[in-house]
């Protein structure tokens, strides 16, 4: 191996990165990693960081510019199209639920539809020695 004169540790040691596959280039990196110091750990972590945060950043604009000529493909706005979005979040989101009959009622007059876990009175009750049955409401109308 050539004593080191500038240009980059990767041509240095002749790594050709471009033969390795991702699951190989992170082996390499841990191996690396495996020889530093808790300092040195850190300083990697905090260039990584970085690095992840621009890598992000870069992925976020190809993707908006990306949105924007397939909206535009549409006769749309990318706004349009986020519009569009959130209306129907908003719509689905206002439908509403009918609230389940009420099927047993306490002699204190708690309600419970008969849905899910049985509520403590009711539980109080039965333990007491009382059948659920005692406390079904009666079909009105």
């Amino acid at each position: 191996m050539a004593e080191r004169q500038g240009g980059s540790i990767i041509e240095w040691l002749e790594i050709d990165m471009t033969k390795l596959s991702g699951v190989e280039r992170v082996g390499l990196i841990d191996e690396i990693m495996n020889m530093l110091s808790a300092q040195e750990l850190r300083q990697v972590r905090e260039s990584a960081e970085k690095k992840r945060a621009g890598k992000l950043k870069d992925a976020r604009s190809a993707f908006l510019v990306e949105m924007r000529q397939k909206a535009e493909q549409l006769d749309l706005s990318f706004e349009d199209v986020l519009t569009m979005q959130n209306e129907t979040k908003t719509r689905s989101r206002k439908r509403e639920s009918t609230p389940a009959k009420i099927k047993y009622r306490s002699p204190n007059g708690e309600e419970w539809s008969g849905r899910g876990r049985a509520p403590v009175w009711l539980r109080n009750l039965e333990a007491e020695g009382h059948n659920r049955d005692e406390y079904l409401v009666q079909a009105e109308g």
